[in-house]
Formats: structure tokens, C-alpha cells, sequence
């Protein structure tokens, strides 16, 4: 994205959330799903903001009237907040469908705002616990495959010593 940096005429700041918006399982690269996707959300901001650029430049303003934040309405800035959450809790991984997870969030946001970090809070805790579950599943996993490896190996090893024996006895006989 720095190479972005000079065309677009935003901040490395704004790039770096707009990069981070779009690296949907936060893994520091995009896949072009994530950019497609991300991007049909994002762009008319990104377009807006460029249009604004180029504005500024061909009327030699000095400064650009909107920001990236100021260009989101009060839905897509709730999109945008959520989003931001989830990847960071690494939901993707866990959470097929998230819309449950959403329309919670949403109704505490709009109800119940006090109670939103609690709920924040809760889902750090819970999604903390899926993704360390994960891990050890994930390290179970390789061990039963590095067992079953060398069980392989053991069992190759043993029919090529049990070939060998009957070859040798089948000689053996042959020579008698």
C-alpha cells in the first residue's frame, strides 16, 4: 500500500486502516476475495476522498475539506467498527455467519450502550478461548500425524524385513 502512498494523496495512517479494513482474516496480506469484497464496501470512500484530492489539486486548495471518517454515515461507520472488531478478535476463523454476533452488538450499541464494552469484553474472552482451543487442536492434529507417520515408516519397515525373509527362504529352499 506505500506504493499507493503518493497517488492517493492519504496518510500512511488512512492507508494502513484501509488495508487493515480489507485484510478481512488479519493475516497481513490480501487475497483478491478480501480486496473485492472489502473494497465494494470501502471504495466509494476511497473514491470520494481521491475525487476530493484531485479537486484540491486542480484548484490549488490547501486543504481537503472531508476525511475518511467524516465520509462514512453513521451505518457504515457501525459496519466499520464492527468489522474492525471481529478481525481483530480473529472471528473469521471461528464464526461462520457473525450475524448473530452483529445484531447483538448492534442492539447494545443502540440500547444499551454502557453495557457494549462488557459485551466487547466478553467476546475477547470467549474468542481468546476458541482461538487457543484451535491451537491445541490444531498441535493435537500434527502429533497424531507425526505418529501415524511413523507408524507408517515402522510398518514400510517391517514389510520390507518380512520381503526379505521370504526371499531369502524361498533361495534357501530353491538351493536344497
Amino acid at each position: 500500500f506505500q506504493r499507493l502512498h503518493p497517488e492517493l494523496s492519504l496518510s500512511l495512517e488512512e492507508l494502513e486502516k484501509i488495508f487493515v479494513t480489507l485484510d478481512a482474516d488479519g493475516n497481513g496480506s490480501l487475497t483478491p476475495k478480501e480486496f473485492t469484497t472489502g473494497f465494494s464496501e470501502f471504495g466509494k470512500h476511497v473514491s470520494c476522498i481521491y475525487s476530493c484530492s484531485v479537486m484540491q489539486q486542480s484548484e490549488s486548495e490547501t486543504a481537503c475539506p472531508l476525511t475518511w471518517e467524516e465520509t462514512m454515515s453513521d451505518h457504515e461507520d457501525e459496519y466499520f467498527q464492527f468489522s474492525n472488531l471481529m478481525n481483530q478478535l480473529g472471528a473469521k476463523k471461528v464464526l461462520d455467519d457473525e450475524s448473530d454476533v452483529k445484531q447483538l452488538w448492534l442492539q447494545l450499541r443502540k440500547d444499551e450502550p454502557h453495557l457494549l464494552s462488557n459485551f466487547e469484553e466478553f467476546l475477547v474472552r470467549i474468542f481468546s478461548q476458541l482461538q487457543e482451543a484451535d491451537n491445541e487442536k490444531n498441535e493435537l492434529e500434527y502429533a497424531l500425524k507425526k505418529k501415524i507417520a511413523a507408524y507408517d515408516e515402522e510398518i514400510q519397515y517391517l514389510y520390507e524385513e518380512m520381503e526379505q525373509q521370504i526371499q531369502k527362504e524361498k533361495e534357501q529352499f530353491l538351493l536344497k
